[in-house]
């Protein structure tokens, strides 16, 4: 019925955390593997060009790709219509089989169009919106972020499998050992979801129990979300999505960047990126602890003003003859951190601004207003880069993370411990 009551057990709880986790591990490892080959990606396919004119070719090729993300806005409209459990499963499976058509790209055409059908489907909220219909309201950012620690092991796996695979000897091709993983772990974890998760039991209080084709649902569940007492709030999560995604540039092309410092070598690469994902497991405790006990708000300003400082970090250090990696190291961290922190941040907010019946329309608008940053984001970089270099593009872009400042005074509420069921 319509409205009743449904719990789930503490074993199917625990259950649905691993199986979150595993997926959580996959989204991260497939989210990111792409961003720490752009050096010998670059070094295949565009060795003809000099150094500022390939990498903005493949900040373009990256923004073509970005278009990708748009359409995880419609797999989270597809979840309010036919549910969390057939998205999930959809994802994992089109992470998988994606990768390993890219494994098999020819030149930097192919590459980006594999990219593109790539990004269709990592980076999903589905998970987000799963473990917190599920989790108690005193509860959502501790588990919710249990469920990233875990999944973090996808960043561990990152410079292990760089470290292997991408030496100073490895041929040119070397990187495209670093998909398969994501090949064996994607289309199995898909047929898990299919056949042993449950629905959520907030989707289940909250479906159409005669389910009837709508063309105008879209329509229906936006006005929904900009008619809600918590309309202003959103929009203005929406503006601070946008603006970071600007910053995807140092995520996606911040290893080319790297690699290109004189100071470095293949190794110190690898010790760097071993840094970035150690510092993420520390930054989602920090942002779990930090969001239930303290508030959502603060690491909205953290993060914005943080991301700022890493990034200056990382262009001082580079240009230092003796022991450039330890700045390297600790501001490309801070900014790994600052990214997907905020990212983390915004995720949960928006879960619990957005009423339940049209929530998975909320956070796919969400992933909608990310990707046109981060499309826009990479074609402001490739034209400044052009003209100037890469670091002017980190840098004129991170200081529009200013603008988040004023947002988040005026806009934002504490969201701490609000019951999803009360949101209107």
């Amino acid at each position: 019925m319509n409205g009743e009551r449904r719990t789930r057990s503490k074993s199917y709880l625990i259950y649905l955390i691993i199986v979150l986790m595993f997926c959580e591990i996959l989204d991260t490892y497939t989210t990111n593997y792409p961003n720490v080959i752009p050096s010998k990606v670059i070094a295949e396919f565009l060795s003809g060009f000099p150094q500022n004119v390939a990498e903005s070719i493949f900040a373009i090729s990256v923004a073509f790709a970005s278009f990708g993300m748009y359409f995880v806005f419609f797999n989270q409209l597809l979840a309010d219509r036919f549910g969390r459990k057939i998205l999930l499963s959809t994802t994992m499976l089109g992470m998988g089989l994606c990768s390993l058509l890219l494994i098999f790209s020819t030149g930097i055409i192919q590459y980006t169009i594999y990219l593109f059908l790539l990004y269709l489907f990592f980076s999903s909220d589905i998970w987000v919106i799963y473990i917190n219909e599920e989790s108690p309201p005193d509860k959502r950012g501790r588990l919710t972020n249990l469920v990233l620690i875990g999944g973090v092991t996808g960043s561990i796996l990152l410079p292990i499998f760089r470290s292997i695979f991408i030496t100073e000897t490895s041929p040119v091709g070397a990187w495209r050992a670093m998909p398969i993983f994501s090949v064996i772990l994607g289309i199995p974890l898909s047929i898990i979801i299919f056949f042993t998760l449950k629905e959520t039991s907030k989707y289940e209080e909250y479906k159409i129990e005669e389910i009837t084709i709508e063309t105008n649902i879209l329509k229906n569940n936006l006005k929904t979300i900009f008619s809600s007492e918590r309309r202003k709030e959103f929009v203005a999560l929406m503006l601070i999505t946008f603006l970071v995604g600007f910053n995807y540039i140092f995520v996606s092309i911040g290893e080319q960047y790297i690699n290109s410092s004189p100071n470095l070598t293949e190794g110190d690469i690898n010790i760097i990126v071993l840094v970035m994902s150690l510092a993420v497991i520390l930054g989602y405790l920090f942002t779990g602890i930090f969001a239930d006990k303290v508030g959502r708000k603060p690491l909205f300003y953290i993060y914005s003003i943080l991301f700022i400082i890493s990034i200056l970090t990382v262009i001082l250090g580079s240009r230092l003859e003796n022991l450039a990696i330890i700045p390297v190291a600790i501001g490309a961290a801070l900014a790994n951190v600052s990214y997907w922190g905020i990212g983390v941040a915004i995720r949960l907010v928006v879960v619990e601004v957005i009423p339940t019946d049209v929530r998975g329309t909320g956070s796919g608008l969400k992933s909608l207003v990310s990707a046109f940053g981060i499309t826009f984001g990479l074609v402001l970089s490739s034209v400044i880069t052009y003209f100037f270099s890469l670091e002017i593009s980190f840098i004129v872009l991170s200081l529009l993370l200013v603008l988040n400042l004023p947002l988040i005074y005026k806009f934002l509420r504490e969201t701490k411990g609000v019951e999803l069921s009360e949101i209107k």
